[in-house]
């Protein structure tokens, strides 16, 4: 018998840092992809670290604010179909970081501010939109599908 090839994915991880009513945002800028949208901290998961680790990085290197792994939780797993790709988008809620946010990395951000998404017509990264809506309503698991972006 053959042995049976598992099908591989991407995941990437999304840090949400709430002040009040807004959430910590940055908007891309200059990397030729949806350059303009807001986006949440955010970026792939490496391996050898687990999820909430690979979030509480992504923070650090994107706006340097400091979340420790044990205070933060899992709150939303997103399929997302884009195009010919597909991988796992997990977001990770962080109640409590060290630090003042800054631009870390000014070649894929022009801008960091704390936001309601949806509140100012401002184009947000649409699987993110799709992700924030979802868990407006509780939910802990959705799916994310567009032919072409």
């Amino acid at each position: 018998m053959a042995k049976r090839e598992r099908f591989r994915f991407d995941a990437s991880v999304f840090a949400i840092v709430r002040r009040g009513d807004t959430v910590l945002s940055l908007r891309r800028g200059a990397t030729g992809w949806l350059d303009g949208h807001w986006s949440l901290p955010a970026g792939a998961y490496d391996g050898g670290e687990t999820f909430v680790e690979a979030a509480c990085r992504e923070l650090r290197e994107e706006t340097g604010l400091i979340a420790e792994p044990g205070l933060c939780r899992l709150v939303h797993t997103q399929q997302v179909f884009l195009r010919a790709s597909e991988w796992l988008a997990l977001y990770v809620e962080m109640p409590s970081v060290a630090g003042e946010p800054g631009l870390a990395e000014p070649d894929k951000h022009d801008r960091l501010d704390w936001r309601r998404f949806g509140s100012d017509g401002e184009p947000v990264v649409p699987y993110v939109a799709a992700a924030l809506a979802e868990m407006s309503k509780a939910s802990t698991f959705s799916v994310y599908r567009l032919d072409a972006l």
